[in-house]
């Protein structure tokens, strides 16, 4: 080809590029389908490459969050240059810069700078948002070979991510069908995402998490079908959880022995040295030392000697918005967790996939969330006359629920109704202590149980002694969420690995999440000046006979269980009764101490087989090698595993 003409073309192409109108895109944010939000974008291109630039900016519950971001690639959406600032989430800050340089990406982020090698597919992102830098991830990755795996920075070093296309479906909004075609997105948050690209290449909608619940975002023609995307993400999820579950290896089920542990009942009884638990079709036939414990004839025998079992772990309070979070639970030998406000859909098909058994994780005990209306309020589902609570209670009460959860921004007669409504029809009501109510007004007006820890002052003033005896009095459940305070209220400059060694064992986005918790104006002894003082009230209440219950509102998957356990102790509880605290205590607390919470012939057999004494030291409720769910025994490493974390 002549010189001249090979010229022509080139010229003709950058005029191309340069004339070509910017790609322009509006997302409307939402987080657990309440709409919040936009994220708005532009895509520009020349002769050499593509620029994004996106602005994602939504408000919660009253709080503002922004973050800024720019991505710069070549034409075919090789990354050059990335930065984002702001925050993702309420407690989650993003300040990174990204610049590539042939093999090599300098990686600025959190205020370190590092040198990262980089394959020939990566791509440049950091968490969830902006979206559209995802759009184009998915359009490199479809452009580079579709590679099973692909790097992605910052991360520690690296993210692995995961990208499948799944097959192409349609959407109809207003008489009119989109063809859209999903892809699971697996490690640019910890989980898997679905994400819908239209046949431009143009993102049409994602589901995601943020904060540990559910956020979604719709591009603005296409927001009637938000609860199509819902539906579709959650059957998904629970197929692949299907097949997380036929990946893990079941060590034992159906009926055998387990022989020659320690058993802990927590009952509060001593020890069973050398014990024996027989297990027949998912339930405990018979539990006692193996001097006097009969083993039916030719069952199998698992032995377990050095180990200590202990009855399966209780999280009162936390948000499972993702399939990941099944396994991690059994991993940490939790078996029981009580759901404390998520995405209606989705948790109530995860609790009966669950107890179908089709999938592997613990059973899900559901409070369905109600707060007060207004731009401020969180969900969506509202109440503000007595009449609407009425309707909300009896939705949650057809699909099975066992509680409610009453939210920040309700009135103290509609609290009052909910409260009526659901004990007429025999549930109970947890949750916050609405704003402009006391904790004694909220009890008062028929408040079960409270979470988190609702009380101001110092343990043994005469202000909180008042405030304790009235609880003890209405027999109210308190569910303090100390490991969650210690979380986000830590000295940033305390490492997490101080108080929660589980940090190092979460998988990487998890890692990039969290290291960017705690609060920069306090220091270390401030930090954990408060968490005593919320200490010592959990003592004063334990002492005082109301009852403690383990809760985390999340935090580090599997390990704030731990954690909390460990708090109790510090707080002054023998180790027995703050092994009481997420077992016994919580059964009793939802009205299953029949069927749970210790380990008694008849009962359900839910174990955590350790290999170590908590009593002893409470540190060993960690090391956990087998957990059994209804009679069907795990190795913990396995489970752990199968989500990315270390076990």
């Amino acid at each position: 080809m002549p010189v001249f003409l090979s010229c022509l073309i080139a010229a003709v192409a950058g005029l191309w590029h340069i004339n070509q109108p910017a790609e322009l895109g509006t997302l409307r944010l939402h987080y657990v389908q309440k709409p919040i939000g936009y994220e708005r974008y532009s895509i520009a291109r020349d002769a050499s490459g593509v620029t994004l630039t996106a602005d994602f900016d939504f408000t919660d519950r009253g709080g503002r969050v922004q973050l800024a971001s720019t991505l710069r690639t070549t034409t075919d959406y090789a990354p050059i240059a990335f930065t984002a600032k702001g925050k993702t989430y309420r407690f989650v800050n993003v300040d990174s810069q990204v610049r590539v340089d042939g093999t090599t990406a300098t990686v600025v982020a959190d205020g370190a700078e590092s040198k990262v090698p980089v394959d020939r597919t990566f791509y440049t992102i950091d968490g969830y948002a902006p979206f559209a830098a995802q759009m184009l991830m998915l359009r490199y990755w479809k452009q580079h070979g579709r590679p099973r795996v692909m790097h992605t920075v910052p991360g520690l070093p690296v993210n692995d991510v995961i990208i499948e296309a799944r097959p192409a479906e349609t959407v109809s909004v207003g008489g009119k069908a989109f063809s859209l075609e999903p892809f699971v997105v697996d490690g640019v948050v910890w989980g898997r995402e679905t994400l819908w690209l239209d046949t431009d290449g143009t993102l049409a909608a994602a589901i995601t998490r943020a904060g540990g619940l559910s956020f979604e975002a719709v591009r603005e023609d296409l927001e009637p079908a938000l609860l199509q995307f819902v539906e579709h993400a959650t059957r998904e999820r629970i197929k692949d959880l299907e097949t997380i579950t036929k990946s893990v290896e079941v060590a034992h089920t159906g009926d055998y022995a387990l022989v020659g542990a320690t058993v802990i009942d927590a009952t509060g009884r001593d020890p069973i040295q050398d014990a024996v638990v027989v297990i027949r079709a998912g339930r405990i036939a018979d539990v006692g030392p193996r001097s006097t414990t009969t083993i039916p004839a030719d069952w199998p025998v698992v032995r377990v000697d050095g180990k200590t079992i202990v009855p399966g772990l209780w999280d009162m309070h936390t948000h499972v918005t993702q399939i990941e979070w099944a396994p991690v639970y059994l991993g940490a030998g939790v078996t029981t967790v009580r759901d404390m406000g998520n995405e209606f859909e989705f948790i109530t098909a995860l609790r009966d996939a669950v107890a179908s058994g089709r999938v592997a994780g613990p059973r899900l005990l559901l409070a369905g969330l109600i707060d007060g209306g207004g731009p401020n309020a969180f969900g969506v589902y509202y109440a503000t006359t007595p009449d609407e609570a009425k309707q909300m209670v009896a939705k949650y009460r057809a699909a099975g629920f066992q509680q409610i959860k009453v939210y920040s921004l309700l009135t103290p007669s509609v609290v009052a109704a909910i409260c009526a409504e659901a004990h007429r029809l025999g549930m109970t009501v947890t949750g916050h202590v609405p704003a402009g109510m006391s904790i004694e007004q909220a009890v008062a007006a028929g408040m079960d149980q409270i979470a988190h820890l609702a009380i101001r002052g110092e343990a043994g003033t005469p202000e909180v002694e008042s405030t304790i005896a009235f609880l003890k009095q209405h027999r109210t459940v308190m569910d303090p969420t100390q490991s969650w305070n210690e979380l986000l209220g830590h000295a940033a400059a305390t490492p997490i690995a101080q108080f929660n060694p589980g940090v190092n064992k979460i998988p990487s986005p998890l890692n990039r999440l969290f290291s960017n918790a705690g609060s920069a104006s306090i220091d270390a002894a401030t930090a954990r000046g408060r968490v005593e003082r919320g200490l010592r009230i959990v003592r004063a209440l334990h002492d005082a006979g109301v009852p403690v219950v383990v809760g985390t509102d999340e935090g580090l998957p599997g390990h704030s269980v731990h954690r909390e356990i460990e708090l109790y102790v510090e707080a002054g509880l023998t180790p027995m009764q703050a092994l009481q605290s997420a077992t016994i205590v919580p059964a009793r607390a939802m009205k299953l101490d029949r069927e749970l919470g210790t380990i008694e012939k008849g009962k359900r057999a839910d174990l955590a087989i350790l290999d170590a004494n908590p009593i002893e030291r409470i540190q060993n409720i960690r090391r956990v090698r087998w957990t059994v769910s209804a009679g069907r025994m795990i190795e913990a490493a396995a489970l752990w595993k199968s989500v990315r974390f270390e076990p």
